[in-house]
């Protein structure tokens, strides 16, 4: 049976023969949902036509299969028979897929079904997890953590690596992207972005900016992934009212050139002037991509610069604050290729310190209090919101409020083991929980982790779910990391 694959999904609850360009297998049923339809992720969305499938208005959450495809709609569920059910409002029935051909389920904002308390800290675990909560208690066995997301959770401590404390847990003012709705073209060429697969894309000598007020908060972190093929020539604007006339409201505009990385101030009075000498990242040579974070506080009028987790640098403005605006640009100048994916801005808590482990005696815990002083030696305990700490010197009794990160002791630790069935589940401020998976559904994300054992989640507390995170990553035919934007398909523009 030959069918388009807007056929297939607006046809796979009703039998029948249409022309088209996909060959397909028969629809399978699952047993445990007869009111769905399986089929092959490979047949959904490759269209030898190059046009781009039909979807719903609304984009709204985002499958990415393994051949490099992607389809919008929304999750109805996972269960225990493994099929990952899905709805469009253009099928009658929701379909199922093989979770085995499924790469990644980005989420869209959704109205918060949970109530959302401020965590005041954030417990990092070994494998690279990273959960908000509120630290209860912590003896030599287990900790003891508050979350609104999941409740009472019970860490092991060997798995815990550190504890940052802050006043709250940011959410994300923005995570995404989802499409370009609510995103315009800024200076430069008309169309020159496109959007597929949960990231913007920039094609070859197509110069231009893309631009969105998200609302940036006065104390703001702004994150992406930034992948490049060619020159790296690439902007990234932010305070910024006007998004069409960049220097008629003034704002900050963070400049890669090759392997040099400098800031500018863009005044409506004044023009664009650098802020101090650029810095040289040699090695941007041999790189093609890095995670950027840009960390700002308006009262201070500093600006900071992590690429890798690693601070780049710190600027200070030593005039006026100029950004009178709350938007974001990306911006191409037209000499390479680039993607910008996993966008998500948070409120900031204006500290850098955290980003790096800290240094210890072998075998001892390592505490950085709020005025910069640190002691090593073990944390013994931790109750009522004081932490007792055994050093060469004494015992001490410290309110957690006057500590800023507390480093377990490395050769004490131990590491979740992977299994096959785990899904890593990012937070809406970006952060991670690695679980094998039980259930999911709108509502809940159901697994367990050696970590803590079984959990249950409240599901809005996520803004995407990667699968088979252990395994390689396949690409299309083509694809080349770049979802097949190359080639024109599946992409829309902005203009």
């Amino acid at each position: 049976m030959k069918i388009t694959a807007l056929g297939l999904l607006g046809l796979l609850w009703a039998a029948g023969k249409v022309p088209g360009a996909l060959e397909v297998a028969a629809p399978q049923p699952v047993a445990a949902a007869t009111s769905t339809r399986t089929v092959s992720v490979a047949a959904v969305v490759k269209p030898e036509t190059g046009e781009a499938p039909s979807r719903p208005a609304a984009d709204g959450d985002l499958l990415k299969f393994s051949n490099g495809d992607a389809l919008h709609g929304t999750l109805v569920s996972v269960e225990a028979d493994g099929a990952l059910r899905w709805r469009r409002t253009d099928i009658k029935d929701p379909v199922s897929f093989n979770p085995d051909n499924v790469l990644e389920l980005q989420l869209a904002p959704r109205p918060p079904r949970t109530p959302r308390t401020p965590h005041r800290q954030v417990v990092e675990l070994t494998n690279g997890d990273r959960l908000a909560g509120d630290v209860m208690a912590l003896n030599d066995k287990v900790l003891k953590l508050d979350t609104w997301y999941a409740g009472r959770l019970e860490l092991k401590r060997a798995m815990v690596q550190r504890i940052a404390c802050r006043a709250a847990q940011p959410e994300a003012v923005y995570a995404g992207p989802t499409g370009l709705t609510g995103w315009t073209a800024a200076e430069g060429p008309r169309n020159s972005w496109k959007y597929k697969g949960g990231a913007f894309y920039s094609p070859l000598r197509s110069g231009g900016g893309l631009g969105r007020n998200v609302n940036l908060p006065d104390m703001a972190n702004i994150e992406f992934d930034l992948v490049w093929h060619g020159p790296l020539y690439f902007q990234v604007g932010f305070y910024y009212s006007n998004l069409s006339n960049l220097y008629s409201s003034g704002g900050y505009m963070l400049q890669m050139n090759g392997t040099s990385v400098y800031l500018n101030r863009t005044s409506p009075n004044r023009g664009s002037n650098n802020m101090g000498s650029s810095v040289e990242i040699p090695k941007f040579q041999n790189k093609s991509k890095t995670r950027a974070s840009i960390r700002v506080n308006k009262a201070k009028k500093t600006i900071a610069l992590f690429l890798d987790q690693e601070l780049v640098k710190q600027w200070t403005d030593t005039e006026e604050f100029v950004g009178s605006g709350k938007g974001l640009i990306f911006a191409s100048q037209g000499q390479g290729q680039f993607r910008v994916s996993n966008i998500v801005v948070t409120q900031w808590d204006g500290r850098l310190e955290g980003e790096a482990a800290g240094v210890a005696p072998s075998g001892d815990d390592l505490v950085r209090f709020a005025n910069g002083d640190k002691v090593s030696g073990m944390v013994k305990s931790i109750a009522k919101d004081e932490a007792v700490l055994t050093t060469s010197f004494s015992e001490m009794k410290v309110p957690l409020e006057r500590i800023v990160l507390i480093e377990l002791a490395g050769q004490k630790a131990g590491m979740a083991r992977r299994q096959a069935g785990d899904v890593r589940a990012s937070f809406l401020d970006g952060s991670r929980f690695t679980l094998t998976l039980e259930k999911m559904n709108d509502q809940v994300l159901a697994g367990s982790t050696e970590n803590c054992g079984r959990v249950t989640t409240a599901f809005d507390a996520f803004s995407r779910v990667q699968f088979h995170i252990y395994a390689p990553r396949p690409k299309a035919d083509g694809d080349d990391d770049w979802g097949g934007v190359i080639g024109g398909d599946n992409t829309e523009g902005v203009d």
